[in-house]
């Protein structure tokens, strides 16, 4: 928005006073379409490279699993997940077990088209 803050008290102050505005704006611009809306992908990552945001999401946890031995992906839950790109190209490939978490209904609904009907249980 082109504002500028003199102290990390005086944004948060903002924040809070206009917090309800921000809320209904966030919420209109995802129930619109996103960035652009033509396809999941692009909704939700404003372009059409969702294959290179999937490999770093890949690489990211794979450096977590070299990490930490004897770590294992069990259970995971996929917050913000949008339609669930990131589920279903990262998440489901190597999970027992994922959980979508999504504020927006439209998207949340969506999902279970997205990720199909064996891995969308209500």
């Amino acid at each position: 928005m082109g504002r500028t803050y003199a102290t990390l008290g005086e944004l948060w102050a903002v924040q809070s006073s206009e917090r309800q505005r921000f809320y209904d704006a966030n919420e209109a611009w995802w129930s619109a379409g996103g960035y652009c809306g033509s396809t999941d992908e692009c909704a939700m990552i404003g372009d059409d490279a969702s294959d290179a945001d999937v490999a770093t999401s890949i690489r990211f946890l794979e450096g977590l699993l070299s990490r930490t031995p004897g770590l294992r992906l069990q259970t995971v839950l996929d917050a913000g997940a949008g339609v669930g790109r990131v589920t279903k190209q990262v998440l489901l490939k190597r999970c027992a077990e994922c959980h979508l978490l999504e504020a927006c209904p439209e998207w949340s609904k969506q999902s279970r088209r997205y990720l199909g009907k064996k891995r969308a249980a209500a």
